[in-house]
């Protein structure tokens, strides 16, 4: 019983340091976004919840070599700087489906016909969840102090 605890753990261990470089990698991608980006131009670009901003944030996401790994802290630090859900959903989206090694692979393996293919397909599927987060309702959230108010009867 301790033999598979203990190789369960090992295992855990190694794909943490296999997938370590890349969530590093996206750390400074996202780093990189807020560093170098400003945020007024991803408000202004990726702010509101229109199919332009999803189709830029579609565009923007297909030449990034990030994994789908180190998409996620890039996708973080796109939203906190104003980008809608949809925009920001798309950018998760489209961005693992097009790196350059998987563009590579798809390139000797298949064919180059499939090679232009499969950036065409992130996008439109990219755009296309990013068109849906858009058409959800806006999350209700109740402040924490009037959700206290509704649990505690007092006088008033």
């Amino acid at each position: 019983m301790f033999e598979v605890g203990f190789g369960i753990l090992l295992e855990c261990w190694a794909i943490l340091v296999e997938s370590a470089p890349f969530v590093l990698f996206g750390f400074l991608a996202a780093g990189l976004l807020k560093g170098l980006v400003p945020e007024n131009l991803v408000s202004r670009h990726l702010g509101r919840n229109s199919a332009a901003s999803v189709i830029k944030a579609s565009l923007f996401g297909i030449p990034l070599p990030l994994c789908s790994c180190g998409v996620i802290p890039a996708a973080i630090e796109l939203r906190k700087q104003g980008a809608s859900k949809g925009a920001s959903a798309a950018f998760l989206v489209s961005v693992p489906e097009t790196g350059v090694d998987s563009i590579a692979i798809t390139w000797a393996l298949l064919d180059p016909i499939m090679t232009v293919v499969r950036p065409l397909a992130a996008f439109v599927t990219a755009t296309v969840t990013g068109l849906l987060i858009n058409r959800l309702p806006e999350d209700q959230v109740v402040p924490p102090s009037s959700a206290r108010e509704a649990e505690e009867p007092g006088c008033g």
